[in-house]
């Protein structure tokens, strides 16, 4: 009984660990993301208006 008890734990940690890990890189792939794209836009900006 008490061993189910301490594997549905440890697979509840997991699961949150894991979880929590995924949003993370999510995130972080979504501002380098957004952030190549604001380059890309000013990029593209300077190369319509030469000065």
């Amino acid at each position: 009984m008490f061993y189910s008890f301490e594997l549905i734990l440890a697979g509840i940690i997991l699961l949150t660990a894991m979880t929590v890990g995924g949003i993370s890189l999510w995130l972080k792939r979504r501002n380098e993301k957004i952030e190549q794209l604001k380059q890309a836009e000013n990029e593209e900006q300077n190369n319509q208006n030469p000065p």
